[in-house]
């Protein structure tokens, strides 16, 4: 999987909170310029409440799903209010040193209770570019709840199970847990147990498993929620991406921040190693910042455990001072950078962030994201309020939400090379001129009124 580079091409939600309908293609695919840039990034921008973290949230269900784990326990939730139903499709582009392939995938869920969902489709399917020609799209299993058959096509079923009752029957079994469990079949454990003993089914098995490795591995979600433990100063999870001789990792270091924290000795060492990576880029963006680990001595943990006492510090001219002092902003930049380090230095990597802007300063961030455009290699998707970066990124890199919920996603036509993005927004937005509304107007006189009126009845009671 190591020598697999898997990157997305497009996204389209359906009925995914309030977008009914929108569908975000990545950069490489849209420039006119000819020219390949190995990163990509994707700023979308738009009213509050108009789809920007629809997509975020969308993509963390999309994890869940690819990486074989149950769905989140709220999935419900994000399904569009006047729909049972929401559909998420996603396009790769597949990379080895001797193959190249495009893998379409597609999860359907539905409300069952409250904020529960359940998976009741999902389909896999390819085309592989043999002697520089692609071929035609093909199926490799075609999943549905209803279905009495395990899945489709019958032929790949057949290649699977070589009329072999045994696994005939777990793959029944497979498809009886993904539906107890709420997992995804094609990317449950069961499954891959299953392909992975069919040699005939290789070609198939390695796709799965490389599109699973990459959802696990290096697809990274940054929500409002990671901002919100932040925010409450109560820890601060220190996500990161490490690979060694014998496999690759990532997850979240979570450190608290209130009073120092007690962890394993193996956890002590890798948050050392994860802030040492840190510093080397924190001390050119903040001059003066560095970020340490204080050792207070061994203690045991709650498990009973022997584990060391340590604290996360800022360090500014050789003075230290807890992090819970340092600003959200800076602790959530801190928080993401290491996961940040790791997509600008690897084209497998992708990362959705929602609110980057939030607490970074704005020259700050349109500097970083022009170095991340011109010298990255890995895929950034990022909402934001902050206009800087439509001044430092070109058009092909930023999408606006619209009024329309069956159209929710654009990016802005006839704009020459010498336009300011940020001004031709702004333009639109008092002006229009674009295909589709991009702000539903406020009046001012109203909002004005509204407030007298809200005055006069606090004063009342």
């Amino acid at each position: 999987m190591e020598n697999t580079t898997v990157r997305i091409q497009q996204v389209q939600l359906v009925n995914i909170k309030n977008v009914e309908k929108g569908t975000i293609t990545f950069p490489n695919h849209v420039r006119s310029d000819n020219k390949i840039h190995r990163s990509e990034i994707i700023g979308i921008y738009g009213q509050n409440g108009s789809g920007k973290t629809a997509l975020v949230d969308a993509m963390w269900i999309l994890k869940h799903i690819m990486s074989g784990n149950e769905l989140p326990k709220n999935t419900g939730d994000f399904i569009f209010s006047q729909s049972e139903k929401a559909c998420i499709k996603i396009v790769f582009e597949v990379s080895t040193p001797a193959n190249k392939s495009i893998a379409y995938y597609e999860i359907h869920i539905e409300r069952i209770e409250e904020n529960k969902a359940q998976i009741i489709k999902e389909n896999l399917s390819f085309k592989e570019l043999i002697d520089g020609v692609w071929t035609k799209k093909a199926g490799i299993i075609d999943y549905d709840i209803s279905y009495e058959e395990v899945f489709r096509p019958a032929k790949n079923f057949k290649l699977l199970t070589s009329n072999n009752s045994e696994v005939h029957i777990n793959l029944g079994v497979a498809k009886k847990l993904s539906e107890k469990d709420f997992t995804s079949f094609i990317f449950s454990n069961e499954t891959e147990t299953i392909i992975n003993n069919c040699k005939e089914f290789d070609k198939y098995t390695k796709l799965i498993k490389g599109l699973k490795h990459y959802a696990k591995i290096n697809l990274f979600i940054f929500s409002n929620n990671h901002s919100g433990i932040i925010n409450l100063n109560l820890m601060i999870p220190l996500s990161f991406r490490l690979k060694d001789d014998k496999k690759t990792t990532q997850g979240d270091l979570g450190i608290g921040l209130l009073k120092p924290s007690v962890v394993k000795k193996e956890v002590y060492e890798l948050v050392s190693k994860v802030i040492n990576q840190m510093n080397i880029v924190l001390e050119t963006i903040i001059p003066g910042l560095n970020i340490g680990v204080e050792n207070y001595g061994k203690q045991l943990t709650k498990d009973g455990e022997e584990g060391i006492r340590i604290e996360l510090v800022s360090i500014r001219d050789k003075v230290k001072v807890p992090l819970k002092y340092e600003s959200d902003g800076i602790k959530k930049f801190i928080s993401i950078l290491s996961t940040l380090i790791t997509m600008f230095n690897n084209p497998s990597v992708c990362m959705v962030v929602d609110e980057l802007d939030a607490g970074i300063f704005e020259y700050l961030l349109g500097e970083i994201l022009q170095i991340i455009n011109e010298n990255g290699k890995g895929q950034l998707i990022f909402t934001s309020h902050n206009l800087r970066p439509l001044e430092m990124l070109d058009t092909a890199s930023i999408i606006f939400t619209t009024t329309n919920p069956t159209n929710r996603y654009m990016r802005f036509t006839n704009v020459k090379s010498n336009n300011n993005l940020r001004n031709v927004y702004i333009r639109s937005i008092n002006l229009g001129g674009q295909k589709e509304e991009i702000y539903k107007e406020t009046n001012s006189f109203d909002i004005s009124r509204a407030f007298r009126i809200a005055g006069r009845l606090i004063d009342e009671n």
